[in-house]
């Protein structure tokens, strides 16, 4: 981010920050300037604070010392390197990354939108980002980039702040309880917008329900001051309002095509917002009834700190989805292909098929596993098999294990490949035909090569 070499601590500053995760300081040091606070060997400029994270397959720990050499002003560790910069020794580098990035978001008293949920995030995320610039200018918003949601991403996105910042959009994203309390402890919300609580990382929580529980100590994080946007038709509001009632923050509902404090709908020029704030339009084309809950989600959000309906409409109108996550496009022989390949869970399954039996016929599914399915998994495909073909899907072509199951649920007109290699030279054939292409599974499966392959091979009209 253009803001990480603004960013100055002195040693009392990362000290004082990191709390009861300091365990020991090894080295000469003054308390002079550091700056920015980096997790990439790579990227080190002088005097900037290096942290070792850890992963499955990496340990920062083996480049401390080649980050000392590229001027590093300080490490934060887990074990001394026996670097001849200054060693900050604490119990846990992800954590004190967190530490640190809630302190650098503490110093600004400015709007701050989180948002959490089960499906939707990362849509209703870029499209308050892209009002909030709106409203604000490019240089004056910080927002989370691509689905940097987690514990590594949500850090990196706070320490963008910076003197010109008006206002923050935060993506927060959960996959095992007591993830999300950490979050928010860090992002420290103003308003949080829940988009709903649907089949979600089933391996690691507890049904709906328990996304629901732990999506909501995000409401838990909020002040009295604070807004909760929540979703007035899902069937987990009076949790929700529940836990918001417990904090004494404003309540804000949101729904599609139904009645709430701001309601949206499609008309023959987009979209149209209603609300006590006003009402808005955008000429937004989108396909979708989770695309307009989403559109209204942002909405609502926007219009809960005080944004004005201009800013709203042109950045709406504007919108274009990232890669993975609906963008559509419209190849040279008519046919329309719908990408869709970022992630996937039994009820984005049934919203993109519902897409999908909105689209001109032929029509036809490609699908890959759902990841995160937990001892349900075989159960889950085998409904998205069957529903693809009750909502009139002409074929199935899947890969993955678990599709076996999909395919053999839809029945005649489906057929499972054995690689993305396979299936990849059966959609090209198909693209030929026209008609409408929906791809949709879990990132895992690698399936956006193949939407990639295709759009290139078939040469695009037009992308929305």
């Amino acid at each position: 981010m253009k803001s990480e070499t603004k960013q100055l601590w002195s040693m009392t500053s990362l000290l004082q920050a990191l709390g009861d995760l300091l365990v020991d300081v090894k080295g000469r040091h003054t308390d002079m300037r550091f700056g920015p606070i980096l997790t990439d060997s790579r990227r080190l400029i002088p005097g900037a604070v290096f942290v070792a994270l850890k992963g499955a397959s990496f340990d920062g720990h083996d480049y401390a010392l080649s980050a000392c050499d590229a001027g590093a002003g300080v490490l934060i560790l887990e074990r001394s390197v026996g670097a001849p910069c200054p060693e900050i020794i604490v119990k846990d580098t992800a954590l004190a990354y967190g530490a640190l990035a809630r302190a650098w978001r503490s110093q600004y008293a400015v709007p701050v939108i989180c948002v959490v949920g089960s499906n939707g995030k990362t849509t209703t995320t870029q499209m308050i980002a892209g009002i909030l610039r709106a409203a604000c200018g490019d240089e004056c918003v910080v927002a989370t980039q691509k689905n940097y949601n987690n514990g590594v991403g949500v850090p990196m996105t706070l320490l963008g702040f910076n003197a010109q910042t008006k206002a923050a959009v935060v993506e927060a994203g959960i996959n095992h309880p007591g993830e999300m309390a950490q979050l928010v402890n860090w992002i420290r919300p103003t308003v949080v917008v829940m988009t709903n609580a649907q089949r979600e990382h089933q391996e690691f929580l507890d049904g709906v329900e328990g996304s629901a529980r732990e999506n909501g100590m995000a409401i838990v994080a909020l002040s009295a001051k604070g807004t909760a946007v929540l979703p007035k038709t899902d069937a987990c509001l009076p949790l929700w309002q529940q836990l918001a009632c417990a904090r004494g923050c404003r309540v804000v509902t949101y729904a599609a095509e139904a009645l709430a404090d701001v309601s949206g709908r499609r008309d023959t020029e987009g979209m149209h917002f209603s609300s006590k704030a006003g009402e808005v339009k955008a000429a937004l084309q989108m396909p979708g009834r989770h695309v307009l809950h989403d559109a209204t989600a942002a909405v609502a959000a926007a219009q809960a700190i005080g944004v004005r309906a201009e800013a709203i409409d042109s950045a709406l109108s504007a919108f274009r989805p990232v890669s993975g996550r609906g963008v559509v496009h419209r190849l040279r022989h008519g046919a329309v292909l719908i990408d869709e390949a970022y992630n996937a869970n039994p009820d984005s399954m049934r919203a993109a098929i519902d897409v999908l039996a909105e689209m001109p016929e032929p029509r036809l599914l490609v699908l890959g596993d759902m990841g995160e399915v937990g001892d349900r998994g075989a159960e889950f495909h085998r409904e998205i098999g069957l529903y693809a073909k009750e909502r009139g899907v002409a074929r199935l072509l899947a890969v993955g294990p678990l599709m076996k199951e999909a395919v053999e649920a839809f029945g005649s007109d489906a057929r499972h490949f054995d690689s993305v290699e396979s299936l990849e030279k059966a959609v090209a054939a198909e693209a030929m035909q026209g008609g409408s292409i929906m791809v949709k599974a879990s990132n895992f499966m690698k399936l956006s090569g193949l939407v990639r392959t295709i759009v290139d091979a078939n040469g695009v009209f037009r992308t929305v």
